[in-house]
Protein backbone atom coordinates (compact mmCIF):
# COMPACT_ATOMS: atom_id res chain seq x y z
CA UNK A 1 0.00 0.00 0.00
CA UNK A 2 2.48 2.39 1.17
CA UNK A 3 4.25 1.41 -2.44
CA UNK A 4 1.19 2.36 -4.51
CA UNK A 5 0.70 5.70 -2.84
CA UNK A 6 4.19 7.14 -3.47
CA UNK A 7 3.77 6.06 -7.05
CA UNK A 8 0.65 8.15 -7.21
CA UNK A 9 1.91 10.93 -5.76
CA UNK A 10 5.13 10.44 -7.80
CA UNK A 11 2.50 10.38 -11.39
CA UNK A 12 1.15 13.29 -9.89
CA UNK A 13 4.11 15.32 -9.70
CA UNK A 14 4.81 14.48 -13.37
CA UNK A 15 1.41 15.34 -14.69
CA UNK A 16 1.66 18.54 -12.93
CA UNK A 17 5.21 19.46 -14.11
CA UNK A 18 5.27 18.33 -17.42
CA UNK A 19 3.12 21.09 -18.99
CA UNK A 20 4.88 23.22 -16.25
CA UNK A 21 8.18 22.38 -18.31
CA UNK A 22 6.17 22.99 -21.85
CA UNK A 23 4.92 25.88 -21.07
CA UNK A 24 8.22 27.33 -20.18
CA UNK A 25 10.02 26.12 -22.84
CA UNK A 26 10.90 28.61 -25.78
CA UNK A 27 12.11 27.83 -28.60
CA UNK A 28 15.33 29.46 -29.99
CA UNK A 29 13.45 30.49 -33.57
CA UNK A 30 10.64 32.38 -31.25
CA UNK A 31 13.16 34.31 -29.53
CA UNK A 32 15.39 35.13 -32.80
CA UNK A 33 12.52 36.38 -34.47
CA UNK A 34 10.68 38.21 -31.44
CA UNK A 35 13.94 40.20 -31.17
CA UNK A 36 13.89 40.90 -35.24
CA UNK A 37 10.32 42.48 -34.63
CA UNK A 38 11.29 44.49 -31.37
CA UNK A 39 14.03 45.77 -34.01
CA UNK A 40 11.59 47.03 -36.65
CA UNK A 41 9.06 48.11 -33.94
CA UNK A 42 12.03 50.42 -32.49
CA UNK A 43 12.25 51.60 -35.91
CA UNK A 44 8.63 52.39 -36.17
CA UNK A 45 8.30 53.88 -32.97
CA UNK A 46 11.38 55.97 -34.05
CA UNK A 47 13.56 54.66 -30.81
CA UNK A 48 10.68 56.31 -28.34
CA UNK A 49 10.25 53.55 -25.58
CA UNK A 50 6.55 52.81 -25.72
CA UNK A 51 4.19 52.22 -22.73
CA UNK A 52 1.49 49.42 -21.95
CA UNK A 53 0.91 46.24 -23.90
CA UNK A 54 3.69 47.32 -26.64
CA UNK A 55 6.59 48.04 -24.48
CA UNK A 56 5.33 44.78 -22.30
CA UNK A 57 5.90 42.71 -25.39
CA UNK A 58 9.30 44.41 -26.53
CA UNK A 59 10.60 44.04 -22.35
CA UNK A 60 9.36 39.95 -22.65
CA UNK A 61 10.74 38.29 -25.87
CA UNK A 62 13.63 37.10 -23.82
CA UNK A 63 11.15 35.35 -21.86
CA UNK A 64 8.02 34.76 -23.72
CA UNK A 65 8.38 35.29 -26.98
CA UNK A 66 5.21 33.85 -27.52
CA UNK A 67 3.03 36.24 -25.63
CA UNK A 68 5.28 38.73 -27.68
CA UNK A 69 5.21 37.98 -31.24
CA UNK A 70 1.41 38.78 -32.46
CA UNK A 71 1.31 41.95 -30.21
CA UNK A 72 4.67 43.21 -32.46
CA UNK A 73 3.28 41.97 -35.28
CA UNK A 74 0.11 43.32 -34.96
CA UNK A 75 2.02 46.76 -34.28
CA UNK A 76 3.71 46.49 -37.26
CA UNK A 77 0.83 45.17 -39.29
CA UNK A 78 -1.44 48.48 -38.09
CA UNK A 79 1.82 50.71 -39.34
CA UNK A 80 1.61 48.71 -43.25
CA UNK A 81 5.44 47.66 -42.50
CA UNK A 82 6.04 43.83 -43.52
CA UNK A 83 7.50 41.28 -41.09
CA UNK A 84 10.53 40.21 -41.23
CA UNK A 85 10.90 36.62 -42.49
CA UNK A 86 10.30 34.07 -39.18
CA UNK A 87 12.98 31.57 -39.05
CA UNK A 88 11.87 28.27 -40.19
CA UNK A 89 12.57 25.16 -37.97
CA UNK A 90 10.78 22.64 -40.71
CA UNK A 91 12.80 19.47 -41.77
CA UNK A 92 10.38 17.54 -44.45
CA UNK A 93 12.41 14.77 -44.20
CA UNK A 94 10.34 13.76 -40.86
CA UNK A 95 7.41 13.21 -42.72
CA UNK A 96 7.38 9.70 -44.46
CA UNK A 97 4.51 11.05 -46.94
CA UNK A 98 4.10 14.07 -49.20
CA UNK A 99 0.91 14.28 -47.53
CA UNK A 100 2.17 14.77 -44.00
CA UNK A 101 4.97 16.81 -44.96
CA UNK A 102 2.51 19.65 -47.01
CA UNK A 103 0.18 19.63 -44.09
CA UNK A 104 3.00 20.63 -41.88
CA UNK A 105 4.45 22.72 -44.06
CA UNK A 106 0.95 24.54 -44.26
CA UNK A 107 0.88 24.81 -40.58
CA UNK A 108 4.54 26.45 -40.12
CA UNK A 109 4.15 28.62 -42.47
CA UNK A 110 6.72 27.23 -44.70
CA UNK A 111 6.92 27.18 -48.36
CA UNK A 112 5.31 24.43 -49.82
CA UNK A 113 7.94 23.45 -52.64
CA UNK A 114 9.89 22.16 -49.84
CA UNK A 115 7.52 19.21 -49.87
CA UNK A 116 8.48 16.77 -52.88
CA UNK A 117 10.76 14.01 -54.58
CA UNK A 118 13.41 16.36 -54.69
CA UNK A 119 13.50 16.92 -51.08
CA UNK A 120 14.04 13.14 -50.83
CA UNK A 121 10.55 12.38 -50.46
Amino acid sequence: MQVLKKGLFFAAGVALALPLAAAFAQSGDDVAYCQSLSASVRTVTRGNTPSGPTGDALAGCNSNPGASIPVLEKVLTDNKVSLPPRPMAFNPRAYTNVSDCLTAAYAAKAPLNLCGAKQGM
